[in-house]
């Protein structure tokens, strides 16, 4: 470990061993300096060390400048080294970097000469992110309210360290047990679900085949430029929410996917842990990989967690909080009303008139599933034609409903199309929190994208802020899943951890969206000896088991014969 103080210049090393005690101060008057901070954070816990009060991480704040320019991307734009470049100050060599890095990842043991070596690499790492905090700090505390939403950016990279330490509870027996028999599951599986379609010569998908299920299912299929049927995983995400016949051979085509290659990152304790990803979306949003983390795998997957005994799980997320957040910032009092009445597609369907007063979601369900798939199809940004395929409708129909939700929601519609015309003239959009984006030479920006972004992007600040309140309240935290956390408790405090987290979640949202405007929560609790499901993922996963059940009864020994 390396440490520079920024007002002396003088640096302190240590050659980490266990016991080793945090040589630096700590406590709110000292501010904290780094580049993707919660990597060290990750490392102070493992040492048992307090984390730091204060913190100015580098990596959101250059995120944050150059939000919206053209040229830069995730995989070779936000490095250390490329925000030194692009500031002016000096670095090391990349190739030498590169291999420093991986000697560092190759565990050890390592001799004096490459500790030594170690040690410098790290300084050098110091010494630029020193001199590069140097020349952003004017372009960070331009005032008093931009260096607040800083430093609760530093803030979070605690709450992410914490929410990565803990990890996700997973069941390592029935994991291990689906790995050891994937390869012959698989066929097993394939002949099961496939025989709704018959799209499969053994265990491979032909595409005429599935041309032909989709005409005699009549289903208007989304088709590349050259006419052929769309079989990315978009796609076939899109179209098993508006077809639900497609749904099964969806879950099937995402398994076999992901599990040849299984990735999932379980650690001897039996917690899922991978990298959360701070701030790489354009909206500021996590990006953990869609392979290691067990959410960003198959829905069925998911029922691989499951709480330790005497522990129990909730999943507590927020109800419609784009709706929410959407009403709340253009200041849509009919939008708001729609959003308190506990439903807001059947409350749209009502004040357009689509439905009369008094429908619910027993007595009008097409008509409130349509309206549902406008309203949440609108917070994207989609036109006429998506919308149609999402709900399933012909394009007039759905061309006719977004009409109905303009009209309706005239003062949301106003805001937000105004906000699309200043991000296109480059001008910048800002959160509650201080994210923001600004377009800069992209000659061909995403103009619908610009629609959804003030709703992603706070909705990102108020889980940014609800990650803090809960961990700093020692709620155990597992994982942020988009507008949900993952919270583990022991049962016999189960009672107090929900009704603290459900406040300060609510307390969160109506911090960031202003007075008066909270998201509703809601929890769903697992306690042991159960499994957590994702009610999506029911069906293939008692498919999987039932097929695992059947493999495993053909291992067991045979009784002998007298």
């Amino acid at each position: 470990m390396v440490a520079e103080s920024l007002r002396t210049g003088l640096q302190t090393r240590l050659w980490i061993t266990k016991g080793a005690k945090c040589p630096l101060p700590s406590g709110p008057e000292y501010l904290y300096v780094g580049y993707f901070a919660s990597a060290e954070w990750n490392c102070f816990l493992s040492l048992g060390w307090g984390l730091p009060a204060r913190i100015i991480d580098l990596y959101p704040e250059y995120r944050r400048m150059t939000n919206g320019a053209a040229g830069y991307t995730t995989r070779s734009g936000y490095g250390l080294l490329a925000a030194a470049d692009a500031f002016g100050v000096a670095t090391m060599d990349t190739n030498h970097k590169t291999d420093m890095r991986e000697l560092i990842m190759s565990g050890g043991p390592w001799s004096t000469e490459e500790q030594t070596d170690i040690l410098e690499y790290c300084a050098h790492d110091v010494t630029i992110t020193a001199n590069l905090f140097r020349q952003m700090w004017p372009k960070i505390a331009t005032d008093q309210l931009a260096l607040t939403q800083a430093l609760l950016r530093g803030r979070y990279t605690v709450a992410v360290a914490k929410m990565e330490f803990a990890g996700t509870p997973v069941d390592t027996g029935l994991f291990a047990s689906l790995v050891q028999h994937w390869p012959e599951l698989c066929l097993h599986l394939i002949e099961a679900v496939d025989q709704d379609y018959g799209v499969y010569e053994g265990s491979t998908f032909k595409q005429a085949k599935f041309d032909g299920w989709v005409a005699a299912q009549a289903i208007p299929w989304p088709q590349t430029d050259r006419g052929k049927l769309k079989l990315d995983e978009a796609t076939f995400r899109q179209m098993s929410k508006s077809h639900t016949q497609v749904a099964p051979l969806h879950e099937l085509r995402v398994t076999l996917a992901q599990m040849r290659t299984l990735k999932l990152h379980i650690g001897a304790d039996g917690r899922n842990r991978t990298l959360i990803s701070p701030f790489a979306a354009k909206t500021s949003r996590n990006q953990p990989s869609t392979t290691k983390f067990i959410f960003g795998n198959s829905a069925w997957l998911r029922s691989l967690i499951k709480p330790e005994e005497g522990h129990g799980l909730a999943y507590v997320d927020y109800s419609s909080q784009e709706i929410a957040i959407a009403a709340a910032l253009s200041g849509d009092p009919k939008m708001w009303q729609a959003y308190e009445s506990g439903d807001p597609y059947m409350a749209f369907a009502i004040q357009a008139g689509l439905a009369p007063e008094g429908a619910t979601k027993a007595s009008h369900k097409e008509v409130r599933n349509r309206c549902k798939q406008i309203v949440l199809g609108v917070g994207y940004g989609m036109g006429a034609e998506a919308l149609a395929l999402g709900a399933g409708i012909h394009r007039v129909e759905a061309n006719g409903l977004l009409n109905s939700h303009k009209m309706t929601y005239r003062v949301f519609w106003k805001w937000a199309e105004a906000n699309q015309m200043r991000a296109l003239m480059g001008e910048p959009l800002v959160t509650p929190l201080g994210w923001k984006i600004q377009l800069r030479g992209d000659p061909d920006p995403n103009d619908r994208s610009l629609l959804n972004w003030p709703m992603q992007s706070t909705g990102a600040d108020i889980m940014r802020l609800a990650a803090c309140m809960l961990t700093e309240a020692g709620v155990e935290v597992c994982c942020p899943i988009h507008d949900a956390f993952l919270v583990r408790f022991p049962l016999a405090k189960e009672i107090d951890v929900i009704a603290r987290t459900t406040k300060l979640m609510v307390d969160a949202s109506e911090i960031v969206m202003g007075q008066g405007y909270a998201c509703r929560v809601d929890a769903d609790i697992v306690r042991y000896p159960d499994r957590y499901m994702d009610e999506r993922g029911q069906v293939m996963f008692s498919r999987v088991m039932t097929l695992l059940d059947m493999l495993r009864a053909k291992e067991r020994p045979k009784p002998a014969h007298s």
